[in-house]
């Protein structure tokens, strides 16, 4: 497969947001962290509020890379590959900083665990023309 069939990228919002907007995210992180401690008097909640928190939030944090080809979509994220075919997806929604990708034709409650969110990194165009290739439109 030559590279013009594939499109490979990294996305790490930490990295790309202004440092005052990630400041002001960690500070609210450790704030509640804090919160949970002091509320529930036992420092294990409050290190077990940083971790859910920090994890919650690991997309931001932590870069995901994906590779998009003639086959499907792959991901890696803390180390965890995912990889899904194009023929699984019926729906593809356009947003200000990404793509998603549903397999159900209407939108529904479920969406998000069922789908597949591709962030961009100053590459819209590309992902997009990609996308669009390979998810027919309804």
């Amino acid at each position: 497969m030559s590279s013009a069939d594939a499109l490979r990228w990294e996305s790490h919002p930490l990295r790309r947001e202004k440092p005052a907007k990630s400041m002001l995210l960690i500070a609210l992180i450790v704030a509640s962290a804090a919160a949970a401690a002091f509320g529930f008097e036992h420092w294990f909640y409050g290190v077990f509020s940083l971790g859910a928190l920090t994890v919650s939030l690991s997309r931001y944090f932590f870069p995901t890379r994906y590779a998009l080809d003639g086959e499907g979509i792959g991901s890696e994220h803390l180390g965890l590959k995912q990889r899904r075919s194009w023929a699984e997806f019926r729906r593809v929604e356009e947003h200000r900083d990404g793509i998603f990708l549903c397999p159900s034709v209407r939108p529904g409650r479920l969406d998000s665990f069922r789908g597949v969110f591709l962030r961009f990194n100053q590459n819209r165009t590309e992902v997009v023309r990609f996308v669009r290739c390979h998810v027919p439109s309804q």
